[in-house]
């Protein structure tokens, strides 16, 4: 079994390290493993096979010794290209940033070898994140493990594709547009969206500040093969941090029970492909034979949010296009920035100012939709994963993917907390999963809902461990 020990989830993987059944470095030796296995999936970018071994044994002298360890002590972990790691390389998938050393750990990152988690490597992400498929110049692309035709997601598909397999139990994941649940959904995993200020974040390696909407839309969470495991991942990386002036204390509020869920079939009136319909369907189903109260509504200006969300962030790229892209960024980059151009030109100063001071008219009205129907169920995609690279085919190809976005790109606006979680479909090899949204600061609704579509239909990245 030792050999196999890659397969445990975190939170079996933590307990049984505390009660002495296995050995942390075991644990990391078998991960490490796992990862030469899966190498042909360019999931890890970077390496540190001695460093966390070295740290495992540390580990397991620490729990010799007798002390107190944290609740994923041992456990190993993955962190993201674009975030700051101590002594390690914060490139977001630039050459020109290959030598662009981080000195500090971001807080996330602090939080999590705090708890005792190991990280084992760095996962792929495309250039500064600005991509909806995983690739760069510096390391190439990324393969979704079911389907190597299809995308793994971006800007988090790396860490998707590794945890999908069993490399690391949690994947540190970051989310702009979708960027967590997206790459979840492509690698048939979970990930979490958390509402903003919940998991700090700062990278000391930035050149600049984030624009507004960045800051306002940008959060952190875990990518994981199961639902006790993202939850066991974000309250550890969650926290108020002096380096995060968005970040906040840890708190609860205190809720009714969750009793009537929304289901929305078709998001803005352009078609569901079947098999996403299907998804839907079976989910409904299954909270209906739990208990739950389901209804088909359609929550209030979803397109409005997404067109204006996608302009601000176009204005904002728009920015950056002469400081950073032109200056950095690969034809991959450029090319793909030129299509987002296209599709919506950039505000003038008096529209950027309308457009920012829409969302809290969005806020207000989806808050009092909430009031009715705390739990939300929709689409994270319209449509099965797309081909690999298909952003960079045309504005069109851009578009369409946008369009089936919706539903996840404007949650980020609207900064609600939200999940991705496979069901028991199936298209072109490929688990099809849906999207639980809660009210803002309502990660326990989306942890509640999200673990009863487990219970009917399992994990489906067992396969993909279980065909080792």
């Amino acid at each position: 079994m030792t050999e196999n020990l890659w397969k445990l989830s975190a939170t079996e993987t933590a307990r049984q390290i505390k009660d002495g059944s296995i050995s942390c470095e075991a644990v990391m030796a078998s991960h490490l493993n796992r990862l030469d296995q899966t190498k042909v999936l360019n999931a890890v970018t970077t390496r540190f096979d001695d460093d966390a071994l070295k740290a495992a044994r540390n580990a397991d002298k620490t729990l010799a010794q007798g002390k107190d360890v944290g609740p994923m002590h041992g456990v190993p972990i993955t962190i993201k290209e674009n975030t700051d790691q101590a002594g390690h390389v914060t490139s977001h998938g630039i050459l020109d940033f290959k030598d662009h050393f981080s000195k500090e750990n971001s807080p996330l990152v602090k939080n999590l070898i705090e708890a005792g988690a190991i990280p084992l490597g760095r996962t792929n992400s495309p250039e500064l994140a600005w991509r909806f498929h995983t690739e760069n110049e510096l390391f190439g692309a990324t393969l979704n493990p079911w389907n190597k035709e299809l995308t793994p997601g971006g800007s988090s598909g790396g860490a998707a594709s590794s945890v999908a397999v069993g490399v690391g139990c949690i994947a540190q994941g970051n989310d702009l547009g979708g960027s967590i649940r997206g790459p979840a959904y492509c690698c048939g995993v979970t990930g979490i969206r958390p509402t903003q200020g919940r998991i700090p974040f700062y990278n000391d390696t930035s050149m600049t500040e984030r624009p507004i909407t960045v800051q306002l839309a940008s959060v952190q969470g875990p990518i994981a093969r199961n639902v006790a495991d993202a939850k066991l991942a974000y309250e550890v990386m969650q926290g108020i941090s002096s380096l995060d002036t968005w970040s906040l204390p840890n708190f609860a509020i205190e809720r009714s029970g969750i009793t009537k869920i929304a289901l929305v079939k078709d998001p803005i009136c352009l078609g569901v492909h079947p098999a996403i319909n299907a998804a839907l369907d079976n989910a409904a189903s299954a909270y209906k034979q739990a208990g739950y109260i389901v209804e088909i509504a359609t929550p209030p200006s979803l397109k409005e949010i997404n067109e204006t969300y996608m302009r601000l962030m176009f204005t904002e790229m728009s920015l950056a296009k002469d400081t950073i892209i032109n200056k950095y960024g690969s034809g991959q980059i450029k090319r793909v920035l030129g299509h987002y151009l296209q599709i919506g030109k950039p505000l003038d100063l008096a529209g950027y100012a309308r457009a920012l001071s829409r969302r809290s008219h969005f806020h207000r009205e989806w808050d009092q939709f909430q009031l009715e129907y705390p739990v939300i169920l929709a689409p994270v995609l319209t449509t099965p994963p797309f081909r690999a690279g298909q952003d960079m085919e045309s504005v069109e190809a851009v578009e369409s993917i946008i369009d089936s976005a919706c539903c996840m790109a404007a949650m980020n606006f609207l900064d609600l907390p939200s999940m991705s979680v496979p069901t028991n479909i199936r298209e072109l090899n490929t688990p099809i999963g849906v999207q639980v949204i809660g009210p803002r600061y309502g990660e326990d609704c989306c942890f509640e809902a999200a673990q009863v579509l487990e219970d009917a239909f399992g994990c489906p990245s067992d396969e993909l461990l279980n065909a080792c």
